[in-house]
């Protein structure tokens, strides 16, 4: 008889619940931006003066797509662990350019564009607690040997003879 650690059904929960958590704020992210001209999310790149203007045009084409592909890959548990770190790596990333820009410090007045234009505005602050958490979140679930209700564990059930 195995025993299971008191709190583990709990704990399951809470990382079921921050998979979609994290997931679905970048499978949103990743789909409001699509929505708008890349140009929007290209100009909003080019305002953190942070990354060189020559890998801008490419990051807005390609990053709201990962966004999107590994959000909903951790929504139904798809590679969950893989998907969990990458979308840890991101926000860390975000983390990275909120602090070497001069947005943090308020001098430049600028919307996040974490969200595209028209999708949910948050303070800059706001954003950096958010892309913390979600770092910490993306960590604590790559770091899972197994999540709840995924389509990955339940790939991994062996077929029934019957």
């Amino acid at each position: 008889m195995k025993n299971k650690p008191a709190g583990n059904k709990g704990s399951s929960l809470v990382l079921f619940v921050g998979r979609l958590f994290l997931g679905g704020i970048f499978a949103y992210a990743g789909f409001s931006k699509l929505m708008e001209p890349v140009e929007n999310f290209r100009g909003i790149i080019a305002q953190y003066e942070v990354i060189p203007y020559m890998f801008v045009p490419v990051i807005a084409l390609v990053f709201p797509w990962l966004e999107l592909m590994f959000g909903i890959f951790l929504i139904i548990g798809y590679l969950p662990r893989i998907s969990a770190l990458a979308l840890a790596i991101f926000s860390m990333i975000f983390l990275i350019v909120l602090s070497s820009s001069k947005v943090l410090l308020g001098s430049v007045p600028i919307a996040c564009g974490c969200f595209g234009e028209n999708g949910i505005h948050l303070t800059v602050r706001q954003v950096f607690l958010l892309d913390f958490i979600d770092m910490i979140l993306g960590i604590k679930l790559a770091q899972s040997p197994s999540l709840i209700l995924s389509l990955h564990e339940w790939l991994k059930k062996p077929l029934s003879a019957g």
